[in-house]
């Protein structure tokens, strides 16, 4: 790995993909920018919750949430700097030796936690007002590890008539790419989707809760999706941005590669070719069926 490593980079991979439609491509090349967006705009309902703990009764979260401090107290962990004040400094009382009777009297009361229903229930409602609050400013850039995916290839390039770009993760220019983290595709539904996980976000201070639901509503996805072996940069919007989406400019550096579709028409080919000129130190590929039905790929010349 290089010398000059950069201290915000988060993976060992050097380089991504970016499936796209050829005047999307083009776009992409003329203004040097890629489009981050909201999850407002992506093609799955199922990706990025809009909404929080749908489906999922209150009493059950308290309930769980009751359980969970129940063991907090009874085995205190070493560190509490992620619990909510109030529930560190119970916790933190408890790890230098409570006395019985008090210790006692609180798991009897964790026992029925109907008391704490007004005031979880207006924190949960807190974090689900600031989640559709967060949603719309969120900025996301999608990418992949390859660009052979046959699916994607007919999904996001347009069946086949588009193009992938290929960018390099550079440290010394510190990459945005560098942030990148991968998405993963679990088969048990994730914390943020039952009561349990619940009944721990209610016990952690908000600022822990929010980086735990962010990072699992836009990290995870159902399996089914697993082929795209996607990655993600997730940002917020700058106070000038307006709308779900945001042009950020790239560095020409990070243009590795362009990869034009085997369904490309001649006209958006010799555009991309074109354009490719303004990035001589990039590579450009032309991708074909093979008669084995394998994708196979070649290097051309500037014209």
């Amino acid at each position: 790995m290089n010398e000059m490593r950069s201290p915000n980079r988060k993976h060992e991979r050097s380089n991504f993909f970016k499936y796209m439609p050829a005047d999307t491509a083009e776009a992409v090349l003329k203004n040097r920018t890629l489009r981050w967006s909201s999850p407002i705009l992506f093609n799955d309902p199922f990706d990025v919750p809009r909404e929080l703990i749908v489906d999922i009764s209150y009493n059950d979260i308290l309930r769980a949430s009751a359980k969970f401090l129940s063991r907090l107290f009874q085995n205190p962990p070493d560190d509490t700097s992620r619990l909510s004040p109030k529930i560190r400094m119970i916790v933190d009382e408890a790890k230098v030796g409570m006395p019985p009777e008090l210790k006692q009297r609180l798991l009897e009361g964790l026992a029925d936690p109907e008391p704490m229903t007004v005031h979880s229930g207006d924190s949960i409602e807190a974090l689900r007002q600031l989640w559709r609050t967060l949603i719309p400013d969120l900025r996301i850039l999608c990418l992949t590890e390859r660009p052979t995916h046959a699916a994607m290839w007919f999904h996001y390039a347009r069946n086949y008539s588009g193009a992938v770009l290929e960018f390099n993760c550079i440290d010394e220019i510190d990459s945005a790419l560098l942030t990148a983290e991968r998405v993963t595709y679990p088969t048990e539904k994730p914390p943020i989707y039952t009561a349990e996980g619940w009944g721990e976000l209610l016990v952690v201070d908000q600022e822990t809760a929010v980086e735990r639901v962010l990072h699992i509503a836009t990290h995870t996805k159902a399996p089914d999706w697993s082929y795209e072996d996607e990655w993600r940069v997730v940002t917020y919007k700058r106070p000038d941005d307006g709308g779900h989406f945001t042009d950020y400019p790239f560095h020409s550096p990070e243009l590795a590669a362009i990869y034009i579709g085997p369904l490309t028409s001649e006209p958006d080919q010799n555009a991309l070719i074109d354009l490719m000129n303004e990035y001589p130190h990039a590579k450009v590929f032309k991708v074909s069926i093979g008669v084995s039905r394998e994708f196979v790929i070649q290097e051309i010349g500037a014209r």
